[in-house]
């Protein structure tokens, strides 16, 4: 049975329906469930819903269980391959291209960082670029995989087009992710876009039928507009150091799409819209930092740099300096002794896809 489409419409839930909260491992259970009734296999199901329920619990929901829809409406509309076979396409030692066969973002991604860290381990340096993928998700999770082998890792991937070049009023550009993550205790991990705010966050806004602040984006004839429908339905995201957030942009999707041989954000789909692939292209990079100094020096060294920059002086207001990633890492803390908070529009969206794949509904509290 067709999962009926999310509308963004801005959907006004009954009163009886209040925010609630879900363990980790009962959410990872349902999500495994939803995926595995899509057909994807028992360790790829596992995996993606796995790395929605981290980024719930790092208070990164524009990255979890609001995409889950999506994703099943494109399995359900034969838009991903249940059973992608990552390949390589070109070896030069240590860097490649590898083809994702059209795969779920979290799987065939999981397998090229792994490809990486492999060659970063042999050549000191990994680097893998994937054509033929799908969104995958929070970037962060990759790069903390080579974080947890001992390295440093960087991700970066094209998007579908959001965002106008800077001084246009066409999305051409995507909104395009960034992360980088370094060990240490705790591992010091950026992870952000281009644009001001994810994508999600508007979308989030739309179904719950609320304005997004000034400044978020513009609508179709490039005027600010706190608008969420507008925002999503010809306009733009707003980009983080105008110009400069727009070469950048530029310049990540010409690398990708040029070098990879894949195709350039603009050519692929939005994760919305059902009328073809998205032909995402992702860049994943490991740098084995024994080759150079001993993991533990390298690691006490960044600790020491990052408690210098924590008791520094702080601003007017502040009580406490954060390293990246911290704020992140002090949420999932909380929330695995709290219960991850679910909102109304999310329960109905987990209700609704329990209904029509007919599996148990998700436990809450």
């Amino acid at each position: 049975m067709p999962l009926k489409m999310l509308s963004l419409k801005g959907v006004k839930m009954r009163q009886e329906i209040k925010s609630c909260r879900v363990w980790p491992e009962d959410l990872e259970r349902f999500l495994t469930d939803v995926f595995l009734k899509v057909g994807m296999p028992q360790e790829d199901a596992e995996w993606t819903s796995r790395t929605l329920t981290q980024s719930e619990l790092r208070g990164v929901a524009t990255h979890g269980v609001v995409r889950v829809p999506y994703y099943v409406r494109r399995f359900q509309s034969n838009l991903i391959n249940r059973t992608p076979r990552v390949s390589i396409i070109k070896d030069a030692g240590c860097i490649a291209i590898l083809d994702g066969d059209n795969g779920m973002g979290q799987v065939v991604s999981k397998k090229a960082m792994e490809e990486c860290i492999s060659r970063a381990k042999v050549h000191n340096i990994g680097v893998t670029l994937l054509k033929e993928s799908n969104h995958f998700g929070v970037a962060a999770t990759y790069a903390l995989m080579a974080a947890d082998h001992g390295m440093v890792g960087l991700c970066a991937t094209n998007t579908a087009s959001v965002i106008a070049p800077w001084g246009g009023r066409k999305p051409l550009i995507g909104n395009t992710p960034i992360a980088i993550a370094v060990p240490a205790d705790p591992p010091l991990v950026l992870d952000m876009a281009l644009g001001v705010v994810a994508r999600g966050h508007i979308i989030i806004a739309a179904q719950a039928g609320r304005p997004v602040p000034e400044g978020w984006g513009v609508d179709a004839e490039g005027r600010p507009t706190t608008d969420p429908h507008a925002i999503l339905n010809g306009g733009s995201l707003s980009l983080i150091g105008n110009h400069k957030g727009s070469g950048l942009s530029i310049l990540i999707d010409a690398i990708l799409g040029a070098l990879a041989g894949g195709k350039y954000g603009y050519e692929g789909k939005d994760i919305m819209d059902l009328s073809g692939r998205m032909h995402v292209t992702h860049f994943f990079c490991a740098i084995h930092v024994e080759s150079l100094v001993p993991l533990s020096g390298f690691c006490d060294s960044v600790n020491a740099f990052a408690n210098v920059l924590r008791q520094s002086p702080k601003a007017n207001g502040t009580e406490q300096i954060l390293m990246p990633g911290e704020k992140e890492l002090e949420c999932e803390r909380a929330l695995r002794r709290e219960g991850i908070p679910l909102s109304p529009e999310r329960q109905r969206d987990l209700a609704e896809l329990a209904t029509s794949l007919g599996i148990s509904n998700l436990k809450t509290f």
